[in-house]
């Protein structure tokens, strides 16, 4: 006979176990949209000329099934001169390459020169 206190632990710890394997199936689910935003909005990207060899800015993107719904292009340093006319450019982009299937929630990804170069490959 198990005792109340072995039946919560144990009540907890599947729930727990539960959790964790709902948020990692969360996560790769989100990552893959990530992808799909990504590889989306190169499509309808247009970046200013002379593009530096290194720039680094974080897209966040919140849709609502499917269209973007608030659209943010952060810096993770001080931006460059062509960073600040490039970040309205990449915002474009993922408005203007609407809809993004039936896609809801938070996204965020990098824009870098390996991701435009990857998309410029295919």
């Amino acid at each position: 006979m198990h005792s109340p206190v072995h039946t919560l632990l144990y009540t907890v710890l599947v729930a727990s176990v539960a959790l964790t394997v709902n948020a990692t199936g969360t996560l790769s689910a989100s990552a893959e949209n990530g992808n799909i935003i990504s590889s989306q909005m190169l499509k309808c990207l247009k970046l200013p000329a002379n593009a530096p060899s290194a720039y680094d800015m974080q897209a966040v993107v919140i849709l609502k099934n499917g269209s973007a719904d608030f659209v943010s292009i952060n810096f993770r340093t001080m931006p460059s001169e062509w960073e600040k006319n490039a970040a309205p450019a990449i915002g474009d982009a993922i408005t203007d390459c609407e809809p993004y299937g039936s896609i809801s929630g938070k996204f965020e990804f990098a824009v870098t020169p390996e991701l435009v170069g990857a998309a410029a490959k295919n």
